[in-house]
């Protein structure tokens, strides 16, 4: 019998332990399942006779690179920082590793090591990254293959809430990890290509520059997210002249979030004190100028920077100008401030479904005519812990793990993200059998 460890059992994890779970007496697999929160462990092995879960430790890892070594496959789902720690031990010992994390440097430089050890360290396998990249390269595959040359793609994909569920001005509910949410925008300037020309957007502007996409008869807003050019090499599109990847939101919540990033109430590159027992009032205060004092708080943002009667509504709900209540603790970084209000206020209830979408589309010329093609989905989750992100999240994982263990895996070793067809041709048929359906259309441009 096969093991796979999961390290990590957060809201991500949910639907990945489901699937493993219920395929292990087809696959011949047990499924151990570590967390520093042995309880939340449990929980999520739900008692199954084939699961079991242990206690991560926060001080040392020695019980984590026990389990790595008894190990089969290694399913990393702590904070991204502690991948490549993970992946070391695996490595050594001869274990592949499967991450829906963005690829890192350190990560990369691990590539050598891993084919000398003959095994997979596959990242980015998640939903964005991860489906995004499959189904991107699906159809940029087929475009060249057919004789088409691609001339611009952009890809936006938005973890939201489910129409029935959005009960808040914001709309929009946490399905996944919060401190993401809270520094959205902040990984330095966003980088893309428009029309022919390389744009750069600061961290200040990202929130302003919004594309307006529509799902389902759903309009969103779409903002550019950190480096869109890498995946001019990545994706092989070299010489394209739109290149834009971005995250999508309800129509709204870029204006109102712009507000909280221009007066630096998101900021996370500082540590702050304030008195104890400070309202949110006055919290907001702290961030507006001295000349406003005498000015109501939704006055003083009027009045400092660019705002409007909506988005000052959404600031007043989220408590920013409440007088009786205040932050829980008096100091830290303002990001880590508003992170607690948010996962209060934005908090998935129980019987609350979240929802994702994911919008492709690509331009290209065949035959002396040009094309636009469009992909999306969208997915509602089924509850407040199986959610649409765990799906999206878990299920390539699930998948990537059971096509490596049970039918004969990728026919690849080393460090790689799934941007090539041995990956997306077993993964994605298995995908839309679990309700991850794409739509297509094309139509002539001219």
């Amino acid at each position: 019998m096969k093991s796979i460890l999961v390290l990590g059992a957060g809201r991500s994890c949910s639907t990945l332990i489901k699937h493993l779970l219920e395929r292990s007496e087809d696959c011949d697999w047990k499924v151990v399942v570590g967390d520093i929160d042995l309880a939340i462990a449990r929980q999520k092995i739900a008692n199954h006779p084939m699961g079991e879960a242990f206690k991560l430790s926060s001080t040392d890892n020695i019980e984590r690179d026990k389990r790595i070594c008894e190990s089969d496959l290694v399913m990393s789902m702590v904070p991204p920082f502690l991948h490549v720690s993970v992946a070391k031990v695996a490595i050594a010992a001869g274990v592949s590793v499967i991450t829906p994390s963005y690829l890192s440097p350190e990560m990369e430089a691990l590539d050598e090591s891993a084919k000398k050890a003959g095994v997979l360290v596959l990242n980015e396998i998640g939903l964005d990254p991860g489906i995004d990249h499959m189904s991107a390269m699906q159809i940029i595959d087929e475009i060249k293959a057919d004789g088409g040359k691609m001339i611009g793609f952009e890809s936006y994909c938005g973890g939201l809430v489910a129409t029935e569920s959005d009960n808040n001005p914001w709309h929009y509910k946490i399905s996944w990890n919060p401190r993401n949410i809270v520094l959205a925008g902040q990984g330095g300037s966003a980088t893309f290509k428009d029309n022919g020309r390389i744009k750069l957007e600061p961290p200040h502007r990202v929130f302003r520059r919004l594309r307006p996409v529509d799902i389902d008869g759903c309009l969103y807003k779409g903002y550019p997210n950190r480096d869109s050019l890498a995946y001019e090499k990545t994706y092989n599109l070299e010489g394209v002249k739109t290149l834009i990847r971005g995250t999508l939101r309800v129509d709204g919540f870029c204006r109102s979030w712009d507000i909280l990033v221009q007066l630096g109430m998101v900021r996370d590159d500082v540590h702050l004190v304030w008195d104890e027992g400070i309202s949110w009032s006055e919290w907001t205060r702290s961030f507006l100028p001295a000349s406003t004092a005498s000015m109501t708080v939704s006055e003083a943002i009027n009045s400092t920077v660019v705002s409007d009667h909506e988005t000052n509504k959404r600031l007043e709900w989220l408590g920013l100008f409440d007088i009786e209540t205040g932050p829980s603790k008096a100091s830290g970084s303002p990001a880590q401030i508003i992170e607690a209000l948010l996962i209060d206020k934005w908090v998935l209830d129980e019987g609350d479904r979240d929802m994702v979408v994911m919008w492709h589309r690509f331009e290209y010329e065949k035959d002396g005519k040009r094309y636009e093609k469009t992909s999306q989905f969208a997915l509602e989750g089924t509850d407040s812990v199986y959610t649409a992100m765990s799906d999206t999240v878990g299920l390539p994982m699930a998948l990537a793990a059971e096509h490596m263990l049970v039918e004969g895996g990728f026919g690849r070793v080393g460090v790689d993200i799934p941007v090539s067809s041995v990956y997306y041709q077993p993964l994605l048929p298995k995908l839309k059998e679990l309700g991850i359906v794409f739509k297509e259309s094309l139509r002539t441009i001219s």
